[in-house]
Parts: C-alpha cells; structure tokens; sequence
C-alpha cells in the first residue's frame, strides 16, 4: 500500500479523494445567499353573492361566488382565497353569508388579509324555452371593493345565457350555467377595465406628484384613495396629467401623505334594475339626478360651446358617439373580422371638426388598433396586423390646454384579431375647434403648442393677427419671441410685428386662419371612449364534412361539419344551426333552421339525423328536386351578434352552401 501511495498512479488517487471530501465544505463556505425573485400576487376573496329574486332558496348566490372566484382564479393575476377559507372566517366572525351591508364585507376582508374583496348580487334569471330545449338567462352585478379605503374600485354588470339544454333538465342546472358564463364574462370586464395605481413621489402642501399618467389611464378629474400598506391615508382628484406623471389634489387627508404611497382610482359600478330584456339582457338603473359641482359645470359649459361649434346639443358626459356596435363577419377580401359601427351624436355632426375614430380593443389596453376617417362612422378589424398606429394620447376632454398637433404617439406593430377570441371594443373621436372659440382662448399654457394670452409665443387677447397651426410663431416675420400684438392691435417691442389684420407668415393646410385675418388656429382634443354594447368574437366558416356536394338525400339525413372553437378559448361556447332550403341564397320562406346545439367542444361535429320528408315543412322544400344546405356559428356570448345575413336577417357565421339531390321516384313497371 506504501508503494502504491508513493507511485505516481496513488498520488494522482489520493489527490483527487481529498478533492473530493473538500468540495462540498468550500462550496458551502463560498456560497451566497440567494434570494427568490417571487412576484407576490395581489390577494383577493369573494363572499356570497345576494339573491334579489323573490324565489331564493337555491343557493345561486354562493354558486355565483364560487364561479367569480374560479373566473378570477383562471387569470393568474390574483391570490383568491378559497370559498372555504372565507366561509371559515365568515363564521368565527358570527356572520351569515349573505354579508350583510358592505361594513361586514370589509370586515371579512380585513380578517382575511387582502387587498380587495369581492361581492354582487345575482340580480334576476329565468328559464325560456327554446326550439331545442330551454336555456337559463341571468343578469348580475359584481364589485370589488379596495379593503383599505371601503370603496368600489371596479366591477361589472352583466348579463349571460346558458347552453340550451333538453327539457328533463333541471332549472336549477340551467341558472347555474348561466351564472358561470356570466362570471366570466364579468371577471374579463374586470381585467379590460382594471383602473391605473401609481406611488407617490413627492408632496407639496396638499399637492402630490404621482409617477404615472395618460399612459396609465390617469385623467383630469378622476377620483383616488391614498393608501399605506393596507390603511387609506388620504383621498383626492387627479388635476393635471401628462404622458407620465400627474398632479394630485387632496381633498381628504387622515395620516398625511408621504412619498411611496399608493394611488389608486376609484370605479362605479352600473346598478341594474330587476327584470331581463326580451333577448335575455340586463336592464341599467337610471341614476337618480344629481347637482353637479363646480368643476362638472365648467365642464358642461366647455362641452356647451363645443356644442355650438359643431351644431347641436347632447353628450352629457362628453362622449360624441352613441350605440357602438360590434359584429363578427366575413370580409370578402380578408375573410373573417370585426365590423364596427357607431352613431355619431349631436356634438360630432361636423365632418370638418372630425379628425379621426380611433378604436381600441380589449387585449390591448392604451393603444387604438385601427384609425379610420373623422367623416366615417364604421370601420375593420382584421386577422391581419394593424402595423405602427400613430394616434393621439390625450386626456379626453380637456379644454384647458390647446394642442396644436394631432398624432403625438406612435405605437409598435399591433397585431390582428384571433379568429376564436372574443373582444370588447371602445371608440373615441379626435377632434379640433379653433382655438379663438374655445373658453379663454385655450390660454391655460400647455407644453403642445398653445397659444398663450400675452406669452411669450402668441397673441395678446384681442389680437387679431393670425398665427401658424403650431403657435409658435407671433406675427409675421421678424417677431421675436418675445412680441406679441396688444389688445388693439398695435406693435410693441421689436420691428417686424405688423398692424391689425395683417396674416401670419405661413398658415397650414390646417391652420384654419379665417377670413379678414382672425386668430384661427386649430387645437386638437379626444373625446371619452364609447364601450361596443357588447362582446365580438371572430370566426372562419364552418368546414362542411358530409355528405358531400351533389350527394344523394338519405331520409333521415345526418350532417356533419368541423367545430370553429379555437382551442386556446375552450371557454367560449358556439350555438350552430343547420339551414336546409329550395333555393340557392335560402331565400325567406324557402328554408328551414334547426338548432343544432351550444358546444364547446372540437373537431367533427354531426347533427341528429333530420327527415327532410318531413310533411310539416314547407312546401317548397319537399317538392324540390335540389335541395341546398349550410351550418351557422356564433359566440352564445356575442352582443349583438355577427352580422345579420343578408336574405335570411339570421346572426351567423355561415359556411359555404353544399347541394343536394332528392332521389326520383322509380320508374313505372314495364308495359306488356
């Protein structure tokens, strides 16, 4: 063994087993300690929802708490605690769910330690019977409410229907669908619409400054609690806001406020009133009149004078467009997408005050997705992208600051719809009036290009010497920057600034200079963007299987096709229909339509078999030698569905027309 451990073989084992032994005490004393990178999730819960309708002994306001949570759950955005930890808590506080009063909700809340808390109310449902079945429509209000502050910052109201469903199915069954797919529905509202938060950086009195702004979806106006941890210290209003940052006031401080706090806006729930719509839809609550306050007046005679400008009245809330509607289609050129279409209201009349429709879509929150013309009032959405959107990122409604330019951000390439997935869709208008009409001249100062009352840059009130779009040019050339005409017209300061009526140097195309020389530069604003009235969601045809075209009717016939479901969202349910008729374009009066039935499912799909010698159908198709059929599809989801077919008036994606041929009567025997 000497001998071995003095050979060069032992020496090189022997090294190498001391290496060995010595590795995992040197790894242990060199390591350093590692620290997780886990992205903590925001905690939320879901209490018992209450049921408003008078027949309340089944449970749908658990069961409707139960789905929000899943839905929310789904998402991956949230820690939801589940339905049995907050039951256990609701009953060591010795509560009975339903929680009553949105105190109780609160106190739930903050003995399970999350941010936000969750309840509603199952609103009204019922059960209508349809060609194939019955099937259950519900209407339903959630709101989530910020534990810290007890107030509602976002919700939903909605509406939904089950699948149709044979009728030994109970009714019960049917409602809790329905209040599933209206979970759903209202927890991708909650996602769409999840309002800004910000931290604040600095404070000054009760002024704050906040580190987000329009990019965030901050506005003038908006409404926000302060919060440290999970204790509101404040609440106040956003006051003036850029891309990045805004100012906030406060109106009510409890602790003070220090850098590091958060912002967060504040949401109000629609109301619904009992009772469903005749095609299964919820029914807002008018809200009871209110006297505005000082800032809303202002605002109101703001929008007045707009209203003046562009020849009408309306547009209480500072919307100029009314009744967006968003419907599946099959373009012919570029097969299946989104037409959208919207009533512009009195404040929109104008083409010439019209610049651009800028139209967002639900998966992609600040960005619009397609521009199309302010004359227009309709546009597409198409599978294909969208490329680089310039737009205008604007607060909306904001008279106080003349912007002189309209596109002011640029946007990557925006992708195209997903054939399969359902959107929500929002339009809003960009606009200009000229900046002599607007309240003060539009002299509030503003970082775009305004034109100041006696700035540095502009005219004096008064003036009438016109100014280029831009507004950064005084008078004529020569002016300095620091020359402005006085209010009757006459020069002051250096040489080059002209008398009463004289133009400026160079108007734009869109100057908007008047005549006689008057000030007539024009400012750009954005209006509040309008919802679509409901969901969209895209198809491709339905592929036909069998039988093929020309075949040869079998009595009874079955049909089968492919399931247009996009595997990505299982979760959307299709209804589909058959159309059997006499004639080529199904004419009215020369078809016959079955429901086939709301599915979810993939692949080959077949109808049950159908008798198309059936003596109840009309005449027109038992004596037509050739008979023509095709399968439709939508979204059950989808308000108000896609566009009406343009013989048949049905709301369906309709797949290509396969022919068939009713076989001849056998030939008569033989004569002797």
């Amino acid at each position: 063994m000497r001998r071995f451990i003095a050979s060069l073989p032992g020496k090189m084992l022997s090294h190498v087993v001391i290496t060995a032994l010595l590795v995992p005490y040197l790894a242990l004393g060199l390591s350093v300690k590692g620290y997780a990178q886990l992205k903590q999730l925001p905690g939320w819960a879901v209490v018992d929802f209450v049921n408003k309708k008078a027949d309340s002994t089944p449970a749908f306001g658990t069961e409707a708490a139960k789905a929000v949570a899943n839905s929310l759950s789904k998402t991956g955005k949230y820690d939801v605690q589940t339905p049995e930890t907050v039951a256990r808590i609701v009953e060591s506080l010795n509560l009975v769910q339903p929680l009553p009063g949105v105190q109780n909700v609160i106190r739930v809340g903050n003995e399970l330690k999350v941010q936000t808390i969750v309840s509603g109310e199952v609103v009204d449902y019922r059960v209508d019977k349809t060609a194939a079945g019955k099937q259950a429509r519900v209407s339903m209000r959630v709101v989530a409410y910020d534990v810290a502050s007890q107030l509602p910052v976002n919700g939903a109201a909605v509406s939904a229907s089950s699948i149709v469903r044979s009728g030994d199915v109970s009714d019960e069954v049917l409602i809790n669908d329905a209040i599933s797919q209206a979970a759903q529905v209202a927890v991708d509202r909650i996602n769409q619409q999840t309002l800004p938060t910000a931290t604040v950086l600095n404070t000054v009195g009760d002024m704050a400054i906040v580190n987000q702004g329009t990019r965030a979806g901050f506005k003038n106006g908006m409404q926000v609690i302060i919060t440290r941890g999970r204790q509101q210290v404040a609440s106040g209003s956003i006051s003036d806001v850029s891309p990045d940052k805004s100012t906030m006031r406060l109106s009510r401080s409890f602790l003070g406020i220090t850098p590091g706090d958060k912002v967060r806006a504040i949401f109000d729930v629609p109301v619904l009133a009992p009772g469903l719509t005749a095609g299964g839809n919820a029914v807002l609550s008018k809200p009871r009149a209110s006297r505005p306050s000082n800032g809303v007046v202002t605002t109101l005679l703001v929008l007045g004078v707009v209203a003046f400008l562009v020849g009408g009245a309306g547009g209480r809330d500072g919307n100029v467009t009314s009744q967006v509607v968003a419907e599946a289609m099959i373009d012919p050129t570029n097969g299946a997408a989104i037409a959208l279409s919207w009533k512009p209201n009195a404040f929109a009349k104008g083409n010439n005050v019209r610049q651009t429709w800028q139209i967002f879509r639900s998966d992609i929150f600040d960005v619009p997705v397609r521009k199309v013309a302010g004359s227009l009032s309709q546009g597409l959405d198409l599978t294909t992208s969208a490329g680089t959107v310039t737009y205008t990122n604007l607060a909306p409604n904001n008279f106080e600051i003349c912007n002189a330019t309209v596109n002011n951000a640029s946007s990557a390439a925006v992708p195209g719809i997903t054939v399969g997935r359902p959107y929500q869709y929002q339009v809003q208008l960009v606009f200009a009036l000229l900046q002599s009409d607007l309240p003060g001249g539009g002299n509030a100062g503003g970082n775009t290009g305004g034109l100041t009352a006696g700035g540095t840059t502009g005219l004096t009130a008064g003036g009438t010497t016109g100014a280029t779009a831009g507004g950064t040019t005084g008078a004529t050339t020569g002016a300095t920057t620091t020359t402005g005409l006085t209010a009757g017209g006459t020069t002051t300061g250096t040489t080059g600034a002209t008398t009463t009526g004289t133009t400026a140097t160079t108007a734009s195309s869109t100057s908007g200079i008047t005549a006689g020389g008057t000030s007539g530069a024009l400012c750009y604003f954005v209006s509040s963007k309008e919802n679509a009235i409901g969901l969209a969601t895209a198809f491709n045809r339905p592929v036909l299987v069998a039988p093929a075209s020309n075949a040869t009717l079998q009595s009874p016939q079955s049909f089968t096709f492919q399931s247009v479901v996009n595997p990505q969202f299982i979760d959307v349910t299709v209804e589909y229909v058959i159309q059997v008729s006499s004639t080529l374009n199904f004419s009215k009066g020369t078809y016959t339509q079955r429901v086939i039935g709301q599915r979810r499912d993939q692949g080959t799909l077949a109808t049950d078999p159908i008798d198309l010698n059936d003596p109840t159908l009309a005449s027109s198709i038992l004596n037509a030698r050739t008979l023509y059929w095709r399968i439709g599809a939508r979204n059950v989801a989808d308000n108000p569905g896609p566009q009406k077919d343009a013989f048949t008036g049905e709301r369906y994606i309709f797949s290509v027309t396969n022919q068939l041929t009713r076989p001849g009567s056998p030939p008569p025997p033989p004569s002797l």
